[in-house]
């Protein structure tokens, strides 16, 4: 069996750190400066699911339609980014600094066109995106949320593949919505143009979505228990060693669907802590 260690220092650094920000985010605004009162739970309603099924079918539908989909892929890349890094600002600073504080990074992001600043922006959104819908979820839907979004990515990548082609279509755009795994150190310095041309053979691609989703439990954990929320951060570090494994063992290298041995490994993280009542 093959592992790739320095390879896999520079999945686990990256992925670590998200969910370290996201978490310590998630505590803060856990219990909020401003209200001084705890964050409500709410459940998914059938309108957001609806919500859901709308926007997955409007990325699919920019795949026929490429240049609208570049202009879409763009501009949702820079919101998250925005919207997440203003988050994570705002827990250690006040209005309107924090917005400040996320516009320079924005413009960081957007001047400075290596893999390093990509990671770094991809980093701050997807942590403070997961912190905020986290905090203000139940432990259960989040876990729901894993299963679910596990059995869809398969779908995707395996059976449609149409998560296969947005991929494509998202590399090709330039909004890259994950973070950009060099297989050298001095890959970080690399300019965007030149990972994306060189994706899969000196660079690998960590979708966004198997970060923030298992921050989705740490993050609604904070409430019941700060020690919940890092065990589940811990395993879901286990899931994504073993979808390294996975990954550097294929016989021939294909795009596969990381979320589901993530999200396996965060919940039973979770159900541990809450065996040991952590």
């Amino acid at each position: 069996m093959i592992f790739n260690f320095r390879l896999f220092i520079k999945e686990c650094v990256i992925f670590a750190a998200t969910l370290a920000v996201g978490i310590l985010s998630a505590e803060r605004l856990a219990v909020s400066a401003f209200t001084g009162t705890a964050f409500e739970t709410f459940a998914f309603s059938l309108w957001d699911i609806i919500a859901l099924a709308v926007a997955i079918l409007v990325f699919v539908l920019a795949l026929k339609y490429r240049k609208i989909g570049s202009f879409l892929f763009q501009g949702i890349l820079v919101f998250i980014i925005l919207g997440g890094a203003q988050v994570v600002a705002g827990v250690f600073l006040n209005a309107p600094w924090d917005f400040l504080a996320a516009v320079i990074l924005l413009a960081a992001f957007l001047i400075v066109r290596n893999v390093l600043m990509h990671n770094a922006g991809v980093l701050l959104g997807i942590a403070g995106l997961g912190a905020a819908v986290g905090v203000g979820i139940h432990p259960q839907t989040a876990i729901w949320l894993l299963v679910i979004l596990s059995v869809y990515d398969i779908l995707a990548v395996y059976k449609t593949k149409h998560m296969v082609r947005m991929a494509k279509a998202m590399l090709e755009s330039g909004a890259i919505f994950g973070f950009i795994i060099p297989f050298e150190w001095k890959g970080f310095f690399y300019g965007k143009k030149e990972a994306q041309a060189r994706a899969g053979e000196k660079f690998m691609i960590l979708g966004s979505g198997d970060s923030v989703v298992p921050l989705f439990l740490a993050a609604s954990l904070v409430k019941i228990s700060l020690g919940q929320a890092i065990l589940v951060g811990l395993f879901a570090i286990g899931g994504l060693f073993v979808t390294h494994l996975i990954f550097i063992n294929q016989k021939e290298r294909k795009p596969m669907a990381a979320l589901p041995p993530i999200a396996t490994f965060a919940i039973i993280g979770y159900l541990l802590a809450a065996f040991l009542n952590l």
